[in-house]
């Protein structure tokens, strides 16, 4: 992977500017603050490639098909609403010229409102691969900040902080490990989370945003989001039907000839797109495609969601709580806060789930229960067939994971879209690649469970004795020998991603078993423990002056430019997403 050194003259100004505004000895410890010795200069370094818009914001990667060719992959028929229909549809509309979409979707099911938990990779697709107007979005969607995920979890009752931007390792976390017995303290985000602040200063009435040189991600409400997403799709004229199907005529085993609707039309389209979630009506239910189930690593099959009442400030982070049968989710959206207890079935009862609930949020309202079942189909695209989100695959809501594996598997497949079904065509590796994605996130999600100790109860003792996490036992063995996996030599690493690739990259990993005390060995620090100590203390001056999230949205909403400067800028990390961290990222 390339690293760069984009932002790194703006990242020096913003922090002279600060510092010139701190009492004289806080203001040269700024100097101190990032990286630690484990890097080799004091700019943030947080691991992206060298900016590359071409692939965000390029049209499709190959000509369309030849005039008059009677197999031509024209008119595309895209199945299902919500996040996995609107956004496919966007996606082949803006990069795919030569098809026609139309969306079918019936307004009979409604749109479920909970919190939609997002990760980086999101604010570039949205804003540069579908050309999504930032501010336009901020206004209409009104999305709150997430600089990463607090666990409650673990041995330790300060729990994990995984913040965004772990990759970077700016303050140490062999440090944090050393001082503080966990690596909660190891970046400079994970600092901003620790005091529910996010980087964005008020200095001599000037506003200074650090948010375009630290990755964060978007908490959603999901109704608004899909209400956008809707209205965005009739006014870049992707033809929509309200209407539901009652029947799927075959032409093979593999291959629809057909939809018939409840209203009497018959729809043929050259190729279909199944959105229709854990229904699967086209690849799942139509052609029969085999399923392979993930129970014998994650055995949640069951969210009970609801409302609670927000604090005075809106947490810049999604909150995971150990339950006594699963865990709970807090996502923060304006004006309220999104929860939900995902659970095993088997374990408890759902009036025991309510109760336990609401003795943690003793002002849930709105319940609603929602069943999953965790897995994969065989094959993704199985003839004139493709199926993206839950028609495919899903795993559990931890991670926040499905909006990224939907955004990563469009981005994969736009540029292999078969052109016409009369010459071969990439789906065994369209197949191949996301069926990888999919089980590296299986094993990547059952260490948060197979190492989680902090409850005794059945449900957990039963996890911790039975998850399979066989995919990624190569990996554990070699973090058992020296950790974290990201401090290790350039060939280790590679070694070890090749063998037990995992979603989120070795930094994710190493976040996760470290701040669950899996026992390892670790690599020797590489600098006295005084200089982190500077670093750290440097970091929490820098925060304790930074505005809360909803003092820093008010700011925004007052400032346009800052909303945009964040997206398009010149030197923000969105802007320097480029092909190699999207692949990076996604385990490909």
């Amino acid at each position: 992977m390339v690293e760069n050194s984009f932002g790194r003259k703006a990242w020096r100004e913003k922090i002279e500017k600060l510092a010139s505004a701190f009492p004289a000895g806080e203001g040269d410890s700024l100097s101190s603050l990032l990286p630690g010795k484990e890097h080799d200069s004091s700019e943030p370094r947080w691991r992206f490639p060298v900016p590359d818009r071409e692939l965000l914001t390029r049209s499709g990667m190959q000509a369309g098909p030849n005039e008059g060719d009677p197999r031509a992959v024209c008119r595309v028929g895209v199945l299902g609403g919500g996040t996995a229909g609107y956004l496919t549809a966007l996606a082949l509309q803006a990069k795919v010229p030569w098809v026609n979409v139309t969306l079918i979707e019936s307004s009979r099911i409604p749109v479920i409102g909970v919190g939609e938990a997002t990760t980086p990779p999101i604010l570039a697709f949205l804003h540069h691969y579908l050309g999504i107007d930032a501010l336009d979005f901020w206004n209409k969607v009104k999305p709150t900040w997430k600089l990463g995920i607090n666990f409650e979890w673990g041995r330790s009752p300060d729990g994990i902080m995984a913040p965004f931007d772990w990759g970077a390792n700016s303050i140490g976390v062999l440090g944090s490990l050393a001082t503080r017995g966990d690596a909660n303290a190891f970046t400079l985000q994970s600092l901003f989370m620790l005091a529910n602040r996010v980087p964005v200063f008020e200095v001599n009435d000037e506003y200074i945003s650090m948010m375009d040189t630290m990755p964060f991600a978007y908490h959603l409400e999901n109704r608004a989001f899909v209400i956008y997403l809707k209205d965005l799709a009739a006014e870049r004229g992707i033809r929509h039907l309200d209407t539901e199907i009652d029947d799927v005529k075959l032409s093979g085993d593999d291959w629809i000839a057909s939809l018939h609707t409840t209203d009497g039309q018959n729809l043929d389209f050259d190729l279909y797109v199944d959105c229709t979630g854990f229904r699967s009506l086209l690849l799942g239910k139509a052609l029969g495609t085999p399923y392979r189930n993930y129970d014998s690593t994650l055995i949640t099959d069951t969210a009970v969601t609801g409302y609670v009442d927000q604090s005075e400030e809106i947490e810049p982070y999604t909150t995971a709580t150990t339950m006594d049968a699963g865990w709970c989710w807090k996502i923060p959206v304006p004006g309220e806060d999104h929860v939900g207890y995902v659970h095993s079935s088997a374990h408890i009862t759902e009036d025991v789930v309510v109760s336990e609930l609401q003795r943690l949020y003793p002002s849930v309202d709105n319940l609603n229960k929602v069943k999953f079942r965790a897995g994969r189909y065989e094959e993704m695209w199985r003839g004139n067939v493709i199926a993206l989100g839950n028609s495919y695959a899903f795993v559990e809501p931890l991670e926040s994971s499905s909006l990224l594996m939907l955004v990563f598997t469009i981005m994969s497949l736009i540029p292999l879209l078969p052109r016409t079904w009369g010459a071969p065509n990439a789906n065994k590796v369209i197949n191949d690649l996301t069926a990888r994605r999919w089980d590296g996130l299986r094993w990547f999600l059952g260490i948060h469970y197979k190492y989680n100790e902090r409850k005794h109860t059945k449900f957990w003792r039963d996890v911790r004795e039975t998850a399979d996490v066989s995919g990624i036992g190569a990996l554990l063995d070699v973090f058992a020998g020296g950790a974290p996996l990201h401090l290790r030599d350039p060939l280790t690493r590679r070694f070890v991603r090749t063998v037990a690739p995992t979603f989120y990259e070795l930094d994710g990993v190493d976040c996760l078993l470290l701040g669950q005390g899996f026992p390892a060995a670790l690599v020797p620090a590489g600098e006295p423990i005084g200089d982190w100590t500077k670093r750290k203390e440097a970091a929490e001056a820098l925060t304790a002056r930074s505005l809360t999230q909803r003092q820093a949205q008010a700011a925004f909403d007052a400032r346009p430019h800052l909303i945009r400067d964040v997206v398009n800028g010149q030197h923000s990390w969105v802007t320097g997403y480029g092909e190699q961290r999207w692949l990076q990222h996604s385990g490909a």
